[in-house]
């Protein structure tokens, strides 16, 4: 930890300097793989450019529910907010609908925090039928966002 923070603090201040910033992903199995590291990894540098690219599938993997209350504890922070559908302790990246996640109170959140950066769809092993992912994805989050101001 000690090593990350001294080698992202001389980026994030970089970074500041020239009014760039950082979106961290916490990453299941790396040093800071969840919301409670990320949490002390900000206790240690805590720059209003280090920020946070917040994972939904990631939250579901680990456990780290409800969702809905995790995007509006860390709204503050949030730069870049990625989705898909994950399963309770599987990292692994699904199309919509395939896993376990109940997407309309994480719409709602994002709205009711006043998002509007962007929201990523990140399927990452459908890259070999991406136009029709896409396609799918678009059509599946148009309909869960029903009465949400996130568009």
């Amino acid at each position: 930890m000690d090593r990350l923070v001294e080698g992202l603090g001389e980026v994030v201040e970089y970074a500041a300097e020239r009014g760039v910033t950082i979106g961290f992903e916490p990453e299941p199995g790396m040093l800071i793989d969840s919301m409670q590291s990320f949490e002390a990894l900000v206790q240690r540098i805590d720059r209003p450019n280090l920020r946070l690219t917040l994972d939904i599938g990631h939250l579901q993997c680990q456990g780290e529910t409800p969702l809905d209350a995790m995007i509006r504890r860390w709204a503050p922070r949030l730069v870049n907010v990625h989705i898909e559908d994950m399963r309770l302790g599987a990292h692994e990246h699904l199309m919509f609908g395939e896993g376990q996640i109940d997407f309309p109170p994480v719409l709602q959140a994002l709205a009711e925090v006043g998002y509007t950066g962007g929201v990523y769809v990140e399927l990452s092993r459908h890259s070999h039928e991406g136009p029709t992912a896409a396609r799918k994805a678009f059509e599946f989050l148009e309909r869960k966002m029903g009465n949400t101001n996130l568009h």
